[in-house]
């Protein structure tokens, strides 16, 4: 059974799966005041969606507790299609009639087949059934396709980590859909409820009546981050999710748990320190991808620094846990997995001296990054120590139509036609190649010289701030901004020593400042102080996780991290 899942989780890691999204459902929103109406009742901002983009949103009640979480997908002018849990739905639909008195806005329930595709290789088998046709490319987006007369709608929607799409079709169209699918060489695998639970937990996503509820207010469950604008107007709970933005953080939040051993630990099992309560396990799962067992959980603010290990109990039994950030699995875009399918290939032909398997491998990593250059360049090597040349001299011209300022192109070409015996077209390709070079050394030089002056003019400017802040510090030494804005500059122009005193001053003065410690811990690894970065990493990652700053959170756990694995 574990070998079933591995598979199915390692597929759509580096492949693709597909499933039917049973318990999810798809609301139409359409009339005129469509999105005036939402924008008035949704955390996020409905208004700067344009047709074909989406967004995460949610609506709470007065308190900012949360009612329901969705996404919601800009399809026409005046028509929105929002997607929701099946056991959200009515809740939703319940809450936005409440407040729906003269607004020409209309909600209906679409009657279709919703059907997941997920992983890397998901857009490339969507291209080839739905052939000329252009699919959306980012998170949330949407578009119409046609498929055998019938309108087919698609939402950019990852539930696993990975790259996916959500297809959202007439019921007679599902089984024909599945067919063209598995047509697909490989042909996708079919991802089991178990397996989608793993691939969840892993990508750190959390879903109502599970990981959250109407008793959670919006903060604690990490959804601000996605599903919040707070620039837009007001919206019911909005005074609330802002006071605590400004203020601090709340009490609880969720965030991530490794735990070692085999045991899974209880759903709403109480984590306990000692006598003191820390937290609440919420999702768990034995991660396929990372080989441990990990869980989302609410965490006290005086323990969510990551990677804190902790002997703890959880409803009185002893285990040992790690906070960790999510999610704890990080997903990798196309390219990415692209690079991966590289280095394999040139890893499995240094070590076996074998060309077929790292042939395929390089096919396979075109596929997904039509523009990785370096594995068009390894495959025509390949291929030519074949004796493959004019497959070889295909790929080059194929890359050259592409990028026609690809040298490496040019430079293959003229090697493969020279073996050839096409010495004129050799010669051409070569001069082709030192033309570019040229061309590339005049733009370099250009661009140096446009940077100098830029950097000149910069310098300036510095020059003016500095002398601004400083004039500010005259009257209070300890001006927050003053200070922080002098550290800035003086990172920037490599003052770094200059640099510390202000930061620290920021810091003395406001402790709570997270952004402070960052700025300080760069200065310091500028200084060459490992010791000093790092204990001012972790000073700023435990105020950081107290307060809910994710980026210079997450920005300090990485500098702190590659500083520990350099260090002796």
């Amino acid at each position: 059974m574990k070998h079933i899942f591995q598979t199915e989780v390692d597929q759509v890691r580096n492949h693709c799966g597909y499933f039917l999204l049973e318990n999810w459902a798809v609301i139409s929103a359409k009339g005129k005041e469509t999105f005036s109406f939402l924008q008035s009742q949704t955390t996020n901002d409905v208004l700067q969606i344009q047709p074909g983009q989406g967004q995460n949103s949610a609506v709470t009640d007065r308190q900012a507790r949360l009612i329901a979480n969705f996404s919601i997908h800009r399809i026409a002018e005046h028509e929105a299609y929002i997607l929701v849990e099946t056991s959200l739905k009515e809740i939703l639909l319940s809450h936005l009639e409440s407040f729906h008195f003269r607004e020409e806005v209309e909600f209906t329930t679409l009657n279709c087949q919703l059907l997941a595709l997920q992983g890397p290789k998901s857009s490339l088998i969507l291209e080839k059934i739905f052939s000329g046709q252009n699919l959306p490319d980012k998170p949330n987006d949407t578009t119409q396709l046609t498929l055998d007369g019938h309108r087919v709608d698609l939402i950019m929607k990852s539930l696993t980590g990975e790259e996916g799409q959500i297809l959202c079709l007439p019921n007679e169209l599902k089984e024909k859909l599945i067919e063209l699918i598995l047509r697909n060489d490989p042909p996708p695998i079919k991802v089991s409820e178990i397996a989608r639970e793993v691939l969840r937990i892993e990508a750190g996503i959390p879903i109502y009546d599970k990981d959250m509820d109407k008793k959670n207010i919006l903060p604690e469950t990490g959804l601000e981050h996605t599903s919040v604008s707070y620039n837009k107007g007001c919206y019911i709970g909005q005074e609330v999710i802002a006071r605590i933005k400004t203020y601090g953080a709340p009490n609880f939040a969720l965030m991530g748990l490794t735990i070692e051993g085999l045991d899974i630990p209880p759903f709403n099992g109480t984590l306990r320190l000692g006598e003191k309560k820390i937290g609440t396990i919420k999702s768990s799962v034995r991660s396929v991808t990372l080989d441990k067992i990990v869980a989302l959980s609410y965490l006290h603010k005086e323990h969510r620094s990551p990677d804190i290990e902790m002997e703890a109990t959880i409803d009185n039994k002893p285990f040992k846990v790690k906070t960790c950030l999510l999610p704890f699995y990080q997903s990798q875009t196309r390219k990415d997995h692209s690079n991966k399918l590289l280095h394999q290939a040139l890893q499995i032909y240094k070590e076996q001296d074998d060309l077929d398997g790292p042939i395929a491998l390089l096919r396979e990593s075109i596929e997904l990054d039509s523009k990785n250059a370096e594995a068009y360049e390894a495959l025509g090597v390949f291929l030519a120590k074949q004796d493959k040349l004019d497959e070889a001299i295909a790929l080059m011209k194929r890359l050259t139509e592409i990028n026609p300022q690809e040298i490496m192109a040019h430079t293959n070409l003229s090697v493969y036609y020279m073996k050839q015996g096409r010495i004129e077209d050799a010669e051409l390709e070569k001069a082709e190649a030192t033309a570019i070079e040229f061309e590339r050394a005049i733009e370099k030089n250009m661009a140096k010289k446009l940077k100098k002056k830029e950097q000149e003019q910069k310098k300036k400017e510095m020059e003016e701030r500095v002398e601004m802040f400083k004039q500010v510090l005259e009257i209070d030494p300890k001006d927050q901004v003053a200070n922080f804005g002098l550290g800035s500059i003086y990172l920037e122009t490599d003052r770094y020593q200059e640099g510390l005193e202000p930061l620290k001053t920021v810091i003395e003065a406001h402790q709570d400042y997270s952004a402070a410690y960052l700025l300080l811990g760069k200065t310091w690894e500028k200084l060459s102080n490992k010791t000093e970065a790092i204990e001012t990493y972790k000073k700023g990652i435990a105020v950081a996780s107290k307060k809910g700053d994710l980026m210079p959170l997450k920005d300090m756990q990485n500098r702190m991290n590659q500083l520990l694995q350099s260090s002796p």
